[in-house]
């Protein structure tokens, strides 16, 4: 049974479109706003897609464009459905990669017809698009057995070192994106503890790995300047290795931000917050890359000062957006952390407002003690205001941070941090008091 994407905010339109295409044999996906389109077309994978285009949220026009760009969902047709009153529809549906359109008042026949046309022939009725960049293929990890450490490329390195200095001690940590050690350098004056990342290369496909190789160079050279910064930790030394790379940072001993999100904070915690994460992130930002990794795992409150470091630079994301894989292991793991995460970088087309949005859903959800998941369904029925009461300026401050629509975001961690209040930032720590419910 042929899945039909029908995006339409419009409950009389909706509830009569739908009972159309349930006749007609269709199984119907109902979406009410462009971001909840975008979201449902990753994980649903429809057979096509019937698009208002203007939408609440995100309009018709963006969220088609964002599905056009992902490999993901490129290859979907899609109907947009445009206002009558509006002249040059068309080109615009022509230009963001439309299949077709029609116009409203809709005329079932017609659109009917529309759908089984491109339902029929969807491969030929598909606009022609570049040829697909090259796939990555993520390696195979094996599973850890809780409590035992599982035996890696590395740790079967030469002597058990591994550049004939770093001596592995611990496996912290198997994922989609690579292995994660903690390690000692044996080389350091007082054997520092060091964590090693670790990245096995395409060695299979020469022209892919000289891309992968090029990618991490610069990367490293890039991330060896930025984290001199007391708040990054800093890039210390990488080098390949029996066909991977490794990259070695400093260890941030303290907890993890995420202990920090179970409970309500105050308002002045959360400024300062705030602050720190966006400035985390600025580098990242003015040497015009996306982070692509801002979520309460990649942030340690340093023990001894409780300054918030970054401790996850998103190299392997941004190398897997940078490569546009179409590996499905790489789709499962971009929506695996999808409650930070924008429509626009869930379909691998992050952009620096993405880590604007992920950073303002983390200091709602410490100035809430709520989930993600739950803050994103709230703020669909109403706005912040009617979710915490606060200076207007904080107010609008946060809004900006997590507007679906990146067009209405701020766009940069420099531009967002120039429009926090620093006046109603506390000087001191003695503000952080959980709210009384």
């Amino acid at each position: 049974m042929p899945k039909v994407l029908l995006v339409e905010d419009n409950a009389l339109n909706r509830k009569m479109l739908d009972r159309q295409l349930q006749h007609c044999g269709y199984k119907v996906l109902i979406a009410a706003d462009g971001d909840e389109a975008v979201t449902i077309a990753i994980e649903q994978q429809p057979d096509i897609i019937i698009m208002d285009t203007d939408l609440p949220v995100m309009d018709g026009w963006q969220a088609i464009k964002i599905l056009k760009a992902s490999t993901a969902t490129a290859q979907i047709p899609v109907i947009a459905l445009t206002p009558p009153s509006k002249t040059g529809n068309w080109k615009t549906a022509l230009e963001v990669g439309c299949n077709d359109y029609d116009t409203k008042p809709i005329v079932i026949k017609r659109l009917l017809g529309k759908v089984k046309t491109l339902l029929s022939g969807a491969d030929a009725a598909t606009p022609l698009a570049p040829l697909a960049p090259p796939v990555l293929e993520l390696p195979s990890l094996p599973k850890p057995v809780p409590g035992i450490s599982t035996l890696t490329t590395a740790q079967k390195s030469t002597a058990g070192l591994l550049n004939s200095r770093y001596q592995i001690e611990q496996t912290l940590n198997h994922s989609f994106f690579g292995e994660c050690f903690l390690a000692n350098d044996l080389n350091s004056v007082e054997t520092e503890t060091v964590i090693i990342r670790a990245f096995e290369l395409p060695t299979d496909d020469l022209a892919l790995l000289a891309s992968v190789q090029d990618f991490l160079t610069k990367e490293m050279s890039f991330l060896k300047v930025i984290s001199r910064q007391d708040n990054i930790a800093t890039c210390l030394d990488y080098f390949e290795e029996n066909g991977t790379f490794y990259w070695v940072q400093s260890h941030i001993v303290g907890r993890s931000l995420t202990t920090e999100l179970d409970s309500a904070q105050s308002m002045g915690y959360v400024l300062q917050l705030t602050h720190s994460l966006l400035s985390n992130i600025h580098p990242f930002h003015q040497g015009k890359l996306v982070h692509c990794a801002c979520h309460p795992q990649s942030f340690v409150l340093r023990q001894g000062d409780d300054r918030v470091v970054l401790t996850e630079y998103g190299v392997l994301p941004r190398l897997f957006i940078s490569l546009r894989s179409k590996s499905l292991a790489y789709r499962q793991a971009l929506l695996r952390q999808r409650d930070y995460q924008t429509a626009e970088q869930r379909v691998g087309n992050a952009q620096p407002s993405s880590d604007i949005y992920a950073i303002g859903m983390i200091v709602l959800q410490s100035l809430t003690g709520q989930s993600p998941e739950w803050l994103t369904k709230t703020m669909r029925q109403g706005s912040l205001t009617d979710l915490i009461n606060a200076d207007p300026k904080i107010v609008k401050l946060f809004e900006r941070m997590v507007n679906p629509n990146q067009q209405l975001r701020f766009k940069s961690a420099g531009e967002a941090l120039a429009a926090i209040p620093l006046g109603l930032i506390p000087k001191k720590k003695t503000y952080r008091q959980a709210f009384s419910s």
